[in-house]
């Protein structure tokens, strides 16, 4: 992915991608086995909120331009690991996979790919 500053890496793979991670594949939770050996660094997303869907286990975010997300994010995902986790994650029905602004907490700001519930998910399991 490209870097949001002026950072320049000269070895940039172009078929390994970053992954923002808010829930159950952050290190120590239940899913993080998926991303094993992968280096992560502690980040954030602006512009989110997290709730937790109690009745279903497990969180999703929302747009919330006055809120922000903590998490992880994991550097040099392959393409075919994207492909599993998305399997995993049921894109395209539970969520889709979009681009978002990262900032770690060493201020290195990323493009990432996260997980963001469907609208099918949202209107399902959201009380209005």
């Amino acid at each position: 992915m490209a870097f949001l500053n002026d950072e320049k890496e000269d070895n940039i793979n172009l078929n390994f991608h970053n992954l923002f991670v808010y829930g159950t594949l952050q290190h120590s939770e239940s899913r993080n086995y998926l991303l094993k050996g992968l280096s992560f660094e502690k980040a954030s997303i602006i512009g989110y909120r997290k709730i937790f869907l109690q009745e279903l286990g497990f969180p999703i975010i929302l747009e919330d331009e006055k809120s922000y997300v903590n998490g992880e994010v994991y550097f040099g995902v392959s393409e075919s690991l994207l492909n599993m986790l998305d399997v995993v994650e049921g894109e395209g029905s539970l969520y889709h996979r979009i681009v978002v602004n990262v900032k770690t907490i060493t201020k290195k700001n990323y493009l990432a790919y996260v997980y963001y519930p469907s609208k099918k998910l949202i209107n399902s399991n959201i009380r209005k």
